[in-house]
């Protein structure tokens, strides 16, 4: 038996081979950071990454659009505050997706700003989004919340002074911020 002659030569070789360092394992953003960080659309992916070893509460993110397994783009944003709200919808109408991310200050007031990115026809590229004006902000206090409401389009709502909300839904086709009523539904 040509085998059992062969087996005991082979765990000898291993145990008398010189030990290995063990590779030290690759450093990963930090996952406390935010939650969901994989967006997608029909065939197209974004990844929303924070590099490793930045903190929570400032930095940068990366967003990495990738079709299969070829990889399209890499967009970097600074970012002052955590990543919260993370979103994609044809907000535009156009077929494509868009994709969003909303971050917040670790201020007192939590202000809030959002990135948003479309699936061109040229390619990914950054999707200009209008501030909201002088009278859109009149008794702003922070405490941005981002999210969709009915028909894929974009809203942001913050709390106001005086104790009310202010709810603002995004019009493409305007490329401004437009007063609604509280959308009845939320995702």
């Amino acid at each position: 038996m040509r085998i059992t002659r062969i087996v005991p030569l082979v765990l000898l070789a291993a145990c008398g081979a010189p030990k290995q360092e063990a590779a030290a394992p690759a450093a990963a953003g930090d996952a406390s950071c935010f939650g969901s960080r994989v967006l997608s659309f029909q065939d197209l992916v974004a990844e929303v990454v924070i590099p490793a070893g930045e903190a929570c509460a400032s930095g940068t993110f990366q967003v990495v659009f990738t079709r299969g397994e070829d990889t399209l783009q890499t967009l970097g944003e600074t970012r002052d505050g955590t990543v919260g709200f993370i979103g994609t919808a044809d907000v535009d109408g156009d077929g494509r997706g868009e994709f969003f991310v909303a971050t917040a200050s670790t201020a007192e007031d939590r202000r809030g700003a959002l990135f948003a990115y479309t699936d061109a026809p040229s390619g990914i590229t950054r999707l200009p989004l209008a501030a909201l004006d002088s009278a859109q902000l009149a008794g702003y206090a922070g405490h941005d919340r981002f999210g969709f409401g009915g028909g894929d389009q974009i809203v942001r709502a913050f709390p106001r002074t005086g104790g009310d909300t202010a709810w603002f839904g995004y019009s493409h086709g305007e490329g401004k911020w437009a007063a609604i009523a509280r959308p009845a539904w939320i995702r």
